[in-house]
């Protein structure tokens, strides 16, 4: 393969590994189920912690084999590194990493700021990830982690899949922005569709106040002319007191 060539695919890898984890939700951070994950391209995901004074948070997560493994915190906001102590005491913590086998690849040190990095994991399965704060006795810590990992040769293979169906990162890219778009106009016309639901809600409610009123004034109306009709009737057969007892002519 020519050097350009060359150049360009390594760029076409770095574009889809960013677009990918953009929007197809790579992240398995929640994922503790075992089973065949040969079909994960790999994950990426931060997070706050808070650990108490005194205490030890752990955390495990699935690293596939042959996949990059990168962990970080750190005590200030550096570029491209987004782990770190955020408050609490002297800003530092215990930081330390064992791998499947309970090897610990990263040995527990007392700083403000770490980072690991392996190019190829040997071993798959859970690593433990812990964070101690066991020495601080009376100031809890906040801290920032951030974790990604992704198998070079699954990324490889999907590079040459897209490329052999000649699907270009431009036309991948449009794909999802039509995506994106066609989805605008579906929450645009859910909302309109919400409009005219609460619009003939309102009608229907109005309607039935005015039916309602209408009818409750007409059965007053009637009742008050039942009752006038009825006082004329008793007064056209009401008889006056100084003519009581006296026959009619």
């Amino acid at each position: 393969m020519r050097l350009p060539q060359r150049m360009a695919k390594h760029a076409l890898q770095i574009v889809l590994i960013l677009i990918c984890f953009s929007h197809l939700n790579l992240v398995r951070c929640d994922s503790i189920a075992g089973g065949d994950r040969s079909d994960s391209l790999g994950f990426a995901f931060e997070f706050k912690i808070h650990v108490d004074a005194g205490k030890e948070e752990c955390f495990y997560q699935y690293v596939q084999q042959q996949s990059t493994l990168y962990v970080a915190f750190q005590a200030s906001s550096l570029p491209l590194i987004y782990s770190f102590v955020m408050k609490g005491g002297d800003g530092m913590v215990g930081f330390s990493i064992r791998n499947p086998t309970g090897v610990l690849v990263l040995p527990h040190t007392w700083e403000a700021s770490k980072d690991y990095e392996e190019n190829s994991v040997a071993i798959p399965g859970y690593y433990e990830l812990c964070i101690d704060n066991t020495f601080s006795r009376f100031a809890p810590k906040l801290v920032s982690f951030y974790m990604a990992s992704y198998k070079r040769e699954e990324w490889e293979k999907y590079i040459d899949e897209l490329t052999s169906a000649d699907v270009t990162v431009a036309n991948f890219t449009s794909s999802i922005q039509n995506v994106d778009k066609n989805i605008a106009t579906i929450l645009r016309y859910m909302e309109q569709s919400r409009r005219h639901i609460t619009h003939d809600w309102y009608l229907v409610e109005g309607n039935n106040r005015y039916v309602q009123n209408w009818s409750l004034a007409q059965c007053l109306v009637i009742i008050l002319s039942s009752v006038i009709q009825a006082y004329f009737l008793k007064s056209l057969f009401s008889v006056d007191g100084g003519q009581k007892g006296k026959p009619r002519a």
